[in-house]
């Protein structure tokens, strides 16, 4: 992906934080909705959405509970500049397990579904399969400026051998520059915010098509973590096939250790096609 022209003068962020962004009014029991509305020339970032559905689905579950995974579909575009409301269905809490579903309704439509689950925790039994990356510390690496994103500041290891650079790196530090405290709930959603602001599919060469629009999101937590801290995300591009293309990735702390993992599907489209932006 790059960045669209005139993304910057066109949009109207206000003054506000990664937070703020995800805090949610109440406004009957298992409904909940986003009221923080900014002009963007763009739809709705998914991250957010997925990331307020998420929050949304914590908020029904109790505090000793955290979210370990979460499916998503993007359905319709969404609309910065308007409320979302988060409908939440308890699908059921067992002994170790809470699942939910949500759906994310604009003008009445759905925009948004997912499936979510909640865990107390299971024993400490830890392994990995694959290690951190070897790149330079964050302080090292290019500053990556990431663009629409409230709070999140990035850092730019060198493109791996074989990979071209990109403007959306497939390997890139990032943290929330606001302190987002110890909740597991809060800093879940912020990960959430963060899993979708890159990718990878389009490190493949497909002449005469280009990565487009997301289709659904998965996000798996091992640990909990903290978001204002450096983390770093790694994504491996793994088909593109049938006007789809498929990314994985694993999202690491500081000390090596796996606190995530991603997979997303996007459409492909044909070069110039031209998506409608929020006004069309």
């Amino acid at each position: 992906m790059t960045l669209p022209r005139g993304l910057q003068e066109s949009s109207t962020f206000p003054d506000a934080d990664l937070a703020t962004l995800l805090e949610l009014e109440q406004i009957e029991p298992d409904i909940f909705r986003a009221n923080l509305v900014f002009e963007d020339q763009w739809h709705l970032y998914g991250g957010q959405v997925a990331a307020q559905a998420l929050m949304a689905a914590g908020r029904t579950v109790t505090e000793e509970r955290r979210p370990h995974s979460l499916h998503g579909y993007f359905l319709r575009p969404g609309d910065a500049s308007i409320p979302t409301i988060f409908v939440v269905d308890r699908d059921r809490d067992g002994r170790s397990f809470s699942a939910r579903r949500v759906v994310a309704r604009q003008n009445g439509k759905v925009i948004f579904s997912m499936a979510a689950s909640f865990t107390g925790g299971g024993p400490d039994l830890n392994r990995q399969a694959h290690e951190m990356p070897q790149v330079p510390a964050p302080e090292e690496c290019r500053v990556w400026e990431i663009p629409r994103m409230f709070s999140l500041v990035g850092a730019v290891p060198p493109a791996p051998q074989g990979r071209r650079n990109s403007a959306w790196p497939s390997t890139f530090w990032a943290r929330s520059r606001d302190g987002l405290g110890d909740s597991p709930l809060l800093n879940a959603c912020a990960l959430t915010y963060l899993s979708d602001v890159s990718g990878a599919v389009d490190h493949f060469e497909t002449p005469g098509w280009d990565g487009a629009a997301s289709l659904d999101h998965a996000v798996w937590f091992h640990h909990p973590t903290r978001v204002d801290e450096w983390l770093l995300s790694h994504y491996t591009p793994q088909t593109v096939a049938d006007g789809r293309g498929l990314y994985t990735g694993s999202i690491f702390d500081q000390s090596g250790a796996v606190v995530a993992s991603i997979a997303q599907e996007g459409l492909y489209q044909r070069v110039g096609y031209q998506p409608a932006t929020r006004g069309q």
